[in-house]
């Protein structure tokens, strides 16, 4: 009876599995519509990244035309923190832009929506929330 009770269970983990896929599960339709998220997305991103590359140019054009006046070292740290941050914004929205195209290449690949760790599906909701996710949820978390 043992070996019912084991075979049973494993029935249970079977059913339980999501199958490893190679091609997406997702239609055509909702493939476009998560493209055309992606495409939104971007083009917000690269407007962001546009403002911020103009406002560092500004920021050069200011200082050579103030740099024969001369700025407390308090203003100096301030500016240059502020110009740093500028420069982590900018290439976090970089990193940013490209998972934003390696999900564009899975959809063209057909292979989006499916986990690249585990083979599984990525369920739809994460990847409304999370459109240019390659992971499953518990592989984000570092869970498994």
């Amino acid at each position: 009876m043992a070996k019912k009770s084991s075979s049973a269970s494993k029935k249970e983990n079977e059913v339980i599995e999501e199958p490893v896929l190679t091609k997406t599960y997702l239609t055509d339709e909702e493939l476009e519509h998560f493209r055309q998220l992606l495409l939104k997305r971007r083009e917000e991103v690269l407007r962001d990244l546009d403002i911020l590359r103009s406002s560092l140019s500004d920021e050069n054009v200011e200082d050579s035309i103030n740099s024969n006046y001369s700025m407390h070292m308090a203003d100096h740290g301030t500016e240059t923190m502020d110009r740093e941050q500028r420069f982590m914004f900018i290439a976090r929205d970089e990193k940013y832009i490209g998972y934003i195209d390696q999900a564009l290449d899975r959809i063209r690949n057909k292979t989006y929506g499916i986990c690249i760790k585990s083979g599984k599906p990525i369920p739809k909701k994460r990847l409304e929330a999370v459109p240019h996710t390659s992971v499953r949820i518990e592989f984000k978390q570092g869970k498994k």
